[in-house]
């Protein structure tokens, strides 16, 4: 990879995520909404051949795997119209989410927390889950079958584990690597939520649709920006443990 783009990637990571976003926007303006929702997938194969080519190595193997299966859903959601497609996009989306928290859960040690803070994150979920519950109820009526609205329901709550487990990390943590980690999962979350209202038209009109998109951006723009944080903070503390020794 460029060393021009390592050094100055978060301006470069600006520009084009702006860029995304304007031709995403111009596509959806025109009504080409496959070439709009083709485009979802750009961030993400950017994000994965990024990690993939960058040397050295700054991946760890549950990020590849998150934007192979959050790619594919991806890519299945152009033809979401058909039953078929629109489950097995549910699914993978499903399953990269189940990554993050598969990823999170061995690094949380739940004993390290005060029972005030204990109890103040158990209501925060329970009432999360109930709002997603809750939205999930509300389109309901638009699964295509069975299948497709327990996936649905299984969607939410791996959206909500995932926000819990980020929260928890990061408390645990507070560290920047952990800040930008937890970010990177709620924008991820957001954009999820935003996605839905967009596609089902419960509010804000395109408003929604560009927030959906400029989230999912974002997300990935986070994602290789705690890759790059959280490998230069591991050579930091392999020098410093060298000082020391």
């Amino acid at each position: 990879m460029s060393k021009v783009f390592y050094k100055n990637y978060s301006f470069w990571l600006i520009i084009i995520t702006l860029l995304i976003l304007g031709v995403s926007v111009y596509a959806h303006q025109i009504d080409n909404f496959g070439v709009y929702r083709g485009l979802r997938l750009l961030p993400i194969l950017g994000a994965l051949v990024f990690l993939i080519l960058r040397k050295p190595k700054i991946h760890r193997w549950w990020m590849l795997l998150f934007l192979v299966l959050y790619g594919v859903s991806s890519a299945l959601t152009i033809g979401y119209e058909i039953s078929l497609l629109a489950v097995l996009s549910m699914l993978f989306n499903m399953l990269a989410f189940w990554v993050l928290i598969v990823t999170l859960f061995p690094k949380i040690n739940f004993r390290k927390m005060n029972m005030l803070f204990s109890s103040i994150f158990i209501i925060m979920v329970l009432l999360n889950a109930y709002l997603l519950y809750e939205f999930v109820n509300m389109i309901k009526e638009f699964a295509q079958n069975t299948l497709h609205y327990l996936f649905m329901m299984l969607g939410a709550m791996s959206l909500v584990a995932a926000g819990f487990f980020a929260l928890v990390y990061n408390h645990l943590n507070s560290s920047r690597v952990s800040i930008v980690f937890t970010v990177f999962v709620f924008t991820l979350i957001f954009a999820e939520v935003f996605r839905a209202i967009a596609y089902y038209d419960f509010a804000y009109g395109d408003i929604s649709v560009y927030i959906a998109r400029l989230l999912n951006i974002i997300s990935m723009a986070l994602l290789i920006h705690f890759a790059i944080i959280s490998a230069r903070a591991k050579v930091s503390l392999a020098q410093s443990q060298e000082i020391e020794g």
